[in-house]
């Protein structure tokens, strides 16, 4: 019974279906051809690693908020990496190259 269990399981797994909201979160701007900001999110099996890739100022400013509320905010310097583990399922999250708040809706305050 457990093999038949672990079959169907790993059948789940690749067609997608692993119970796990994987996904990556990539934010980039430019002005006038020239990268502002590039970040990378990824969130693997509850496992949240953030990556700031390119800002001007040489920083990446992050807010996450869970149901409108804030939950966590942090600054890496480009190139630095983060990993965050347990983070609520469907957290959102603003990231700047300048440390001005952020709301929710990712408008500065």
């Amino acid at each position: 019974m457990r093999t038949l269990i672990a079959i169907v399981y790993g059948l789940l797994n690749l067609v997608g279906c692993s119970g796990a909201p994987d996904r990556s979160i990539v934010v980039s701007s430019s002005e006038n051809g020239v990268a502002v900001l590039d970040s990378r999110t990824d969130i693997d099996m509850g496992r949240t690693e953030f990556a700031c890739e390119t800002s001007r100022s040489g920083h990446c400013y992050y807010a996450l908020f869970y149901e409108g509320q804030p939950i966590r905010s942090f600054v890496l310097a480009v190139a630095e990496r983060r990993r965050i583990d347990g983070l609520p399922d469907g957290f959102q999250q603003c990231v700047g190259s300048d440390p001005s708040r952020m709301t929710p809706g990712c408008r500065p305050r």
